[in-house]
């Protein structure tokens, strides 16, 4: 079965995450769809992320979830039924989904996620980034390859 997605993967592990939100009121701001399906977010992922956090000592409001939040419609749901009281939106998202968080909240935000790119999963089950032009695959080559040329790690950060 085909069907388009966004492959990413963490770019830190995490005492680095946890180095980077010391000291800061935190909201998790995650996406259901792309992020989750590539095992760095989803409502799951997001409140392991948020328990593992506080008890580091890290003030964590709460956290938003949506499927698709890179549409910006849904980003604004997120932003207005969020917690308040933050000052860091920490995404585990696609630069978009990033994006997104920012312009919604209009607070600083950390995404430590890289984005690679389209991608499906195969048949599988395994995440590949891939590219199609004119109907030609270009280049089709799996996320784990990809992740760890670039020094990231693949799954969530709890």
């Amino acid at each position: 079965m085909w069907g388009v997605m966004i492959v990413m993967a963490r770019d830190r592990d995490y005492g680095a995450l946890l180095d980077a939100v010391r000291g800061r009121r935190v909201l998790i701001w995650t996406c259901n769809t792309c992020a989750r399906l590539c095992g760095v977010g989803g409502s799951d992922a997001a409140e392991r992320l948020a328990s593992k956090l506080s008890a580091d000592g890290v003030d964590v409001v709460g956290s938003a979830s949506s499927s698709a939040c890179c549409f910006m419609s849904k980003a604004d749901r997120m932003a207005g039924s969020a917690p308040d009281g933050y000052d860091l939106v920490l995404c585990l998202t696609c630069d978009m989904g990033g994006r997104n968080a920012s312009e919604a909240t209009g607070r600083e935000v950390l995404n430590p996620v890289v984005t690679f790119g389209p991608g499906y999963i195969d048949r599988q089950g395994r995440n590949r980034v891939a590219s199609v032009v004119c109907g030609r695959t270009v280049m089709d080559e799996a996320s784990e390859d990809v992740a760890e040329r670039n020094g990231c790690p693949l799954g969530p950060f709890a």
